[in-house]
């Protein structure tokens, strides 16, 4: 089968390879992967810039059939259309592990870096992590699953907000996008922040009815926030860029007792005006990941249409054109990219 594969460490050495099909162990299930998307992730692993397991084959959102499934199975079977959560290898016996936090799982490996991924015809997971699509749900849809499921853990596992609240979210890439449609349908007044390079993406909210979008290198967004918020601040900022700018932002338009939650992922050492922190009794959070809730539930609001998803999905490659397709990403071209690995 056709795979795009991190070779090795270091920059670049990602290829299209042939390899062989994998085979179902024991509570395990192959999966025909219908569609798969490329993540921030998999451009970093490709520049050197995270880490991988090579070789590896890349990729952790996507959505596909069942085709085959190992002994012990009771969860799907064959025909039955899947999404997949990523922590593939976990202990299963630690603290985090027996409370559904397996993201934290020490001895975690996740499908696209630490095992293999989605960019392939076929896939093999562990049954405990799949979960059923709904027939209103297209594979390309599906295939988003995994950063709503990021986006939800983040809104519903974080804060607790209310139809009142004013949210603020910084970078509006997927999950950005996302973040605001999850916290938009709790009722709360959205605001979405990016900057001259994200104006269609910034037009892209308006679309999927996000309140109100600032350009913070063409608007004042101290003053926006202000008349926005009667002069208050926001309740709660999500930070989706993992900028210093963006956290720095974030921090200054937040009332007092406000809270920041930052998942966008940053460098090791970032600074900020922390003495914000006790001047204003800020709260910060972190939020990585997802768990089982978190794709459950959002399976449900794109059932429910209550988020969209298809509008973000801006380009649709095959395989064999794999690396138009990260160029693409590289660029910051559209929002979300797809792959179909058999077409």
């Amino acid at each position: 089968m056709k795979a795009i594969v991190k070779l090795k460490p270091g920059d670049g050495f990602v290829e299209l390879v042939e390899k062989q099909e994998p085979v179902p162990g024991a509570g395990q299930v192959k999966i025909k992967v219908e569609a798969a998307g490329i993540c921030g992730t998999d451009l970093k692993i490709r520049a050197g810039e995270a880490w991988s397991n090579p070789p590896v084959t890349l990729c952790h959102e996507f959505s596909g059939t069942v085709v085959e499934s190992g002994e012990g199975v009771t969860n799907v079977r064959p025909g039955d259309r899947v999404v997949s959560e990523t922590a593939q290898v976990v202990c299963r016996q630690c603290e985090y592990c027996m409370t559904g936090r397996q993201l934290m799982c020490p001895s975690r490996l996740s499908i696209g870096y630490g095992v293999d991924g989605a960019f392939a015809e076929f896939i093999v997971v562990r049954q405990e992590i799949l979960h059923q699509i709904p027939e209103e749900i297209s594979f390309d849809e599906a295939a988003l699953c995994e950063p709503l499921a990021v986006a939800v853990h983040a809104v519903y596992d974080s804060v607790a907000l209310g139809p009142t609240d004013c949210v603020g979210v910084i970078g509006p890439g997927a999950i950005g996008l996302l973040v605001a449609q999850v916290a938009r349908a709790f009722g709360c007044r959205v605001v979405c922040m990016g900057i001259n390079s994200d104006v269609e993406r910034l037009r892209l909210a308006r679309d999927l009815g996000i309140d109100d979008t600032l350009n913070s290198q063409k608007q004042n967004v101290e003053v926006e926030i202000r008349r926005i918020t009667a002069e208050k601040g926001l309740d709660y900022v999500f930070d989706c860029s993992g900028a210093a700018s963006g956290i720095a932002t974030g921090l200054s338009l937040l009332k007092r007792n406000g809270t920041l939650v930052q998942i966008g992922l940053t460098k090791p050492l970032v600074e900020i005006p922390y003495a914000l922190l006790p001047q204003k009794e800020l709260t910060v959070k972190g939020t990585f990941g997802h768990n089982w809730r978190a794709w459950e539930t959002g399976l449900q609001l794109m059932r429910t249409g209550k988020v969209r998803v298809k509008p973000m999905i801006s380009h649709v490659f095959p395989i064999a054109q794999w690396e138009e397709a990260f160029r693409l990403a590289e660029e910051r071209q559209g929002v979300k990219i797809l792959i179909h690995p058999n077409d």
